[in-house]
């Protein structure tokens, strides 16, 4: 059955994914939030593995059971996740330390003039993006939440809000501590 299920994943069997995925989910949460210790982070986690192992599904090799497989891939990511906040940690202290010393200079913009700037430029983005940027940093939402909400594809929300950062990065280059403050403390 291992074989047979990971076959028809490999040829794009949707059902056959499914299964998968309503069979190990509930699993695999409980074992991602034993490491992470939050419920709602793990099933990220979880969800983000299975949409990876969708989209990468051409090359999928499993050596071992499926369930060993997957247990260890979750591991992986729990891992990578906490690799990936300590490194957020750390550029977080680094942004606080800079902008404490940016605002030290008298020519630098007032804490006013540099939210409105940011305000200004995320109500200048395309109104399908700006909602999904708003949704997502003020809101709270997942990209799944954003897209189900919207009916449009989790990939949709991805591109859309890639494009949104990459249009506030270049807009306010001036203001990027702040902008980066912003979106720490409003991520989804």
């Amino acid at each position: 059955m291992q074989a047979s299920i990971i076959d028809k994943i490999r040829e794009g069997d949707e059902v056959a994914y499914e299964q998968l995925f309503r069979d190990y989910y509930e699993q695999l949460c409980l074992y991602a939030c034993k490491y992470i210790g939050e419920m709602e982070q793990a099933e990220e986690i979880v969800q983000d593995y299975f949409v990876q192992l969708w989209e990468k599904r051409d090359g999928l090799q499993v050596h071992s059971s499926l369930k060993s497989y997957l247990f260890g891939a979750i591991r992986n990511n729990c891992l990578s996740y906490f690799k990936h906040q300590k490194v957020r940690e750390n550029h977080r202290q680094e942004v606080l330390n800079t902008s404490s010393e940016a605002y030290s200079d008298e020519e630098d913009m007032s804490a006013f003039e540099m939210e409105q700037r940011i305000h200004n430029c995320i109500n200048g983005l395309p109104e399908q993006r700006q909602r999904i940027f708003k949704m997502s940093k003020f809101e709270g939402l997942k990209y799944k939440e954003i897209a189900e909400s919207l009916g449009l594809s989790v990939k949709t929300v991805e591109a859309q809000m890639g494009k949104a950062l990459k249009t506030l990065r270049t807009e306010l280059a001036g203001a990027l501590p702040i902008l980066l403050l912003i979106l720490y403390f409003f991520k989804k």
